[in-house]
């Protein structure tokens, strides 16, 4: 049972990983104004969402700021898990990775529910903060579990990480419909 937890977690960073490493090189490439035609036939095909207001862009422009570290954070969050699991098995190493972590994903729920979207994107708005809640709440099972070795915190800190990693992706399809995703 605890292999099959290993390789589910091990999966999951390596999802995550890959959206991070995908979404850092999509941001570092040069944008050019000019499509190949086999690009634009395609995307062609596909309907277009609708063009973000300046209030809803200004929105998305802040929320990014925060969208950034915690895209990091979650991967570094998995990846302390992974390692805890296949490596060091030292709790207080795991602890001492956490502990960062999960005040970042703290202070950034309370960030981003300070933030005032345009009413257009209210819903995506508390989405993006109920993630961030999700995200601390795995990061404080995951503390819970250095403190007492009960290995069922792992299993809640685990899904607690993917219904986070789901709503931001939901979100970023909304907000930079041009993010890579993988699949």
């Amino acid at each position: 049972m605890l292999g099959a937890r290993s390789l589910l977690l091990t999966g999951v960073v390596l999802a995550l990983a890959a959206t991070a490493g995908a979404a850092w090189l999509h941001e570092m490439r040069p944008q050019s104004v000019v499509q190949p035609a086999a690009q634009t036939g395609a995307r062609a095909d596909k309907p277009q969402p609708p063009a973000l207001t300046a209030d809803e862009e200004r929105f998305a422009t802040a929320l990014w700021v925060v969208h950034r570290e915690a895209t990091r954070s979650a991967v570094a969050m998995s990846f302390a898990g992974i390692a805890y699991q296949t490596e060091n098995h030292d709790a207080r190493v795991l602890a001492r990775s956490i502990e960062p972590l999960a005040k970042f994903f703290h202070d950034a729920e309370i960030e981003v529910r300070a933030m005032g979207p345009p009413p257009s994107l209210s819903r995506t708005h508390e989405r993006y903060a109920e993630a961030m809640a999700l995200y601390a709440n795995a990061a404080a099972e995951m503390l819970k579990f250095t403190e007492d070795g009960d290995v069922q915190r792992l299993d809640v800190a685990h899904g607690l990480d993917v219904r986070a990693s789901e709503d931001v992706l939901r979100v970023g399809e909304v907000l930079w419909p041009g993010q890579y995703k993988p699949h």
